[in-house]
């Protein structure tokens, strides 16, 4: 058995309060009867790291990143699983950029991530990737706004965090067929070797990358309070003078916060427009 981590725990990027999502992978060869031993060891350790007691918690677990969401099996077969990507939609694709091994038997991770290489190294158009991220943060952004968030959401809203790793990844798919090395489940890692390659200029990248870090600190600030997954900026003035003071000083306030967080948002946004919404011509 071999645990692969997925989303921020496959990118080695975890927030304070993430979720760590798992995906259960075997060697073909093993039995069904021992599969199924497997599949109560995986759900045990999803108990176990999960499980409130008086001492809290150890980790938010998300089994529901694996084939067919809640209602699929805890442990795949290698080839059962690789075959499932083969077919699979782009966004599942673009999520298999942040996959890795962490746990168990790593040697069958390996194996599994070298049989789905040649879907992310495949030559795809650029409006196919476009169309399809598109169609994923349009989604977000609207979800963001019938919550009546807009902007406040730093990681689903206009300009926010998916707006980057969105950018980046659609690069990543666009140019690893001559650049495998871009196969990076790390944002600022991938982000720094579309710089080394050329895919970005150096201004933008260093800028984006600055961008990046600037909103990761505004969420882990809002998260290390509560303990919770909060992405939101607070409304009430208190808390928000707070926020200022804790990210830009002592002598910060509201006023100069918003200003800051603003045009951090027009950035991202103009640069995930500039790239993945005008066109092939940008790339």
């Amino acid at each position: 058995l071999c645990g692969l981590a997925m989303g921020k725990l496959g990118g080695a990027e975890l927030n304070y309060s993430s979720d760590v999502d798992i995906v259960g992978v075997c060697d073909d060869e093993t039995a069904a009867e021992d599969r199924s031993v497997l599949e109560s060891l995986m759900a045990r350790v999803h108990q176990d790291l999960s499980r409130h007691t008086q001492a809290g918690l150890a980790y938010r677990v998300d089994l529901r990143l694996r084939p067919y969401g809640a209602a699929g099996s805890l442990v795949y077969p290698l080839a059962t699983l690789a075959a499932y990507y083969g077919r699979a939609e782009l966004w599942e694709i673009q999520a298999l950029l942040k996959v890795r091994p962490v746990a168990g038997n790593r040697e069958v991770g390996e194996r599994f991530l070298q049989s789905v290489a040649p879907l992310l190294r495949l030559r795809r158009s650029w409006e196919i990737i476009t169309d399809s991220i598109r169609t994923m943060r349009d989604r977000m952004v609207q979800q963001t706004a019938g919550a009546g968030l807009g902007t406040r959401d730093i990681k689903t809203g206009p300009g926010g965090l998916r707006d980057v790793e969105f950018l980046v990844q659609g690069l990543q798919l666009r140019h690893a067929a001559e650049h495998p090395e871009l196969v990076e489940g790390n944002t600022l890692r991938a982000l720094a070797r579309l710089q080394e390659l050329g895919v970005l200029p150096e201004g933008e990248a260093a800028q984006l990358r600055a961008d990046y870090i600037f909103l990761r600190r505004v969420e882990h600030c809002l998260q290390i309070l509560e303990d919770r997954q909060i992405h939101a900026i607070p409304e009430d003035p208190a808390q928000l003078e707070a926020l200022a003071r804790r990210l830009l000083g002592p002598t910060a306030d509201a006023a100069r916060f918003l200003g800051v967080l603003a045009e951090c948002q027009e950035r991202i946004r103009h640069a995930y427009a500039r790239r993945l919404l005008e066109g092939h011509r940008t790339v």
